[in-house]
This record gives C-alpha cells, sequence and structure tokens, in this order.
C-alpha cells in the first residue's frame, strides 16, 4: 500500500518536474554554458573560460551601469514604500472620498509604461513642459530645467517617474497590513497615553512589518531589473547617462554580436539581485523578530 502512494506520488510531480526541468533550469544552465563561450547568437563557438565575467569588471560601461542601476533600484523601493506608506495611513483613515483616492493613486501603475513614458516626455521638456511652467510661476521667473536632456538631473527624473508608477500596489499591500492590526491595541496604546504617532511607530509599524518586507522587495525588483521606463523615455541617454544594466543588456545581447557577452551580464545582474535580497531578507527577518 505504501509503495502504492509512493508510485503514485511520483507519478504526479513527474509533469510539473519536468516542466521545471525543460523551461526553466535547462534553460539557466544552457545559458550559464554560453556565457563562457564566445558564441554571437548564431553559428559555431569556442569556450573560453571566465573570460567574459573579467572583461565585464574591468569595464567602465558596466560599472556605470551597475552603479546606476542600484541607485535606481534602491531609490525607487524606499520612495515608493514611504509614499505607499504615507498615502495608505491616509486612506485608512474615515475619508468620503477615500474610494475616490485610492482610484487615483492607483490609476499610475494600470498605465502602460511606453504610453506613460510618451506622456512624461512632454511633462518634463524644458521648454514647455508642464514641470519648468509650474517652476517659472511660483519662481517668478524663467526656469530651464533640461529633465531628460541632462546627464545632471535624467536619473532623478526616472527616479521620479518609477516611484509615481510603483506607488499604486505597495500602498495596496499596506492598507491590507494596516487593516488586519487589531483596533484593540491601538486604543490600549492610546490609553496608556501614547500619542498616535508613537502609536503608529510602536503598534502599528512592528505589526505590518512582513507587509514592508514585502513592499521592499518588490520595489527591489522592479527597480533593479528596470529597462521599459529609462528606454522608452530616453533610449539610455543621453551620453548613457540613463544606461540602465538590463539597457546595457539588451545592448549587448541584441544590438551587437556579443551574445555570450550579454548572458555573462545578466547572470551578473541576477547575482547583484539576489545577494541585496538575501542582505535585505537577513535584516528583516531580524526587525520582525524585535532584534533590531
Amino acid at each position: 500500500m505504501q509503495k502504492k502512494l509512493f508510485l503514485t506520488g511520483i507519478m504526479f510531480i513527474i509533469p510539473i518536474t519536468a516542466i521545471m526541468v525543460i523551461f526553466f533550469f535547462y534553460p539557466i544552465v544552457q545559458s550559464f554554458y554560453y556565457s563562457l563561450t564566445d558564441w554571437n547568437g548564431v553559428g559555431s563557438y569556442t569556450f573560453i573560460g571566465f573570460d567574459n565575467y573579467v572583461d565585464i569588471f574591468n569595464s567602465e560601461l558596466f560599472t556605470e551601469s551597475l552603479k546606476r542601476t542600484l541607485i535606481i533600484g534602491i531609490s525607487a523601493a524606499v520612495l515608493s514604500n514611504l509614499f505607499g506608506l504615507i498615502f495608505a495611513v491616509m486612506l485608512d483613515q474615515a475619508l468620503k472620498t477615500k474610494s475616490l483616492l485610492r482610484a487615483l493613486f492607483y490609476i499610475p501603475n494600470v498605465i502602460p509604461i511606453v504610453v506613460a513614458a510618451f506622456v512624461w516626455r512632454y511633462i518634463l521638456d524644458a521648454n514647455n513642459g508642464l514641470i519648468n511652467t509650474l517652476l517659472s510661476k511660483v519662481s517668478e521667473d524663467r526656469v530651464v530645467i533640461p529633465w531628460i536632456d541632462s546627464p545632471d538631473y535624467v536619473v532623478f527624473a526616472i527616479i521620479m517617474i518609477a516611484v509615481w508608477q510603483m506607488w499604486g500596489p505597495i500602498m495596496v499591500i499596506y492598507l491590507a497590513s494596516l487593516q488586519g492590526v487589531p483596533q484593540e491595541m491601538k486604543e490600549a496604546s492610546m490609553i496608556d497615553g501614547a500619542s498616535k504617532v508613537r502609536g503608529f511607530f510602536s503598534i502599528t509599524l512592528p505589526l505590518i512589518a512582513p507587509g514592508i518586507t514585502v513592499n521592499v522587495l518588490i520595489g527591489l525588483a522592479n527597480g533593479i531589473r528596470i529597462f521599459d521606463l529609462p528606454y522608452a523615455l530616453t533610449g539610455g541617454g543621453p551620453a548613457n547617462a540613463s544606461e540602465t544594466l538590463a539597457i546595457r543588456i539588451y545592448k549587448y545581447a541584441f544590438s551587437s554580436p556579443d551574445m555570450a557577452y550579454g548572458l555573462a551580464t545578466s547572470f551578473v545582474l541576477t547575482l547583484v539581485a539576489m545577494v541585496i535580497t538575501y542582505v535585505f531578507i537577513a535584516v528583516s527577518r531580524k526587525y520582525e523578530q524585535g532584534a533590531l
């Protein structure tokens, strides 16, 4: 009987195991092998070991793209969580317009990113854009800030749009977490004399820590692998100033005969994302257990 149950269980897991091996693990292993060659995407190739990886870390383009990707990813994750939490706390109150506000805050996430980038190009235009026009009226002097045409401002502009696009779903998760906080604990803290601010940091914030972990991971994942927004907004320019690592990988793989080099770069990006995720999860677990 036990043997029959065991064989039945094996038969159930064979299909999903085969799918995972064929469509997930095998492509990863094959891609890693190709990253150790000089393959250009078609035809024959030669095994060159870790030469591609050595070249990557000696490449100024790679280090600059990696630095820029980390700045955008971490900034977008932190700011989108900050705004998402503020909006969630605000909309968790008894407001008559909270349903409308929830929809308004979530709308940026449902707009296709290419459409959003097209609209933001007009908003951020140096000469006739909405933001420069508003700043000119406030300062009573003509303001011409090249938000997306200058290397000094373009990264900030991308972070700003990424935060605007990500805060909707993050706000929803925070709202769900806040509504799970027992009302009795809030009332008990107020009876003990704690202010609303003290009660939020001492009672509410520790109880929604799992939601914070999920949201920060979502923000980091979206921020570190960001490709479509900067590519649609600037194409990586000006002078590669908005080129993220995902855009650099795309150029290696599809705009040049360096497919193996692009694969090696993608594995480095994956490794960086895994290290950041591991460190954050380790820190967040300590916070949730009260060790921080």
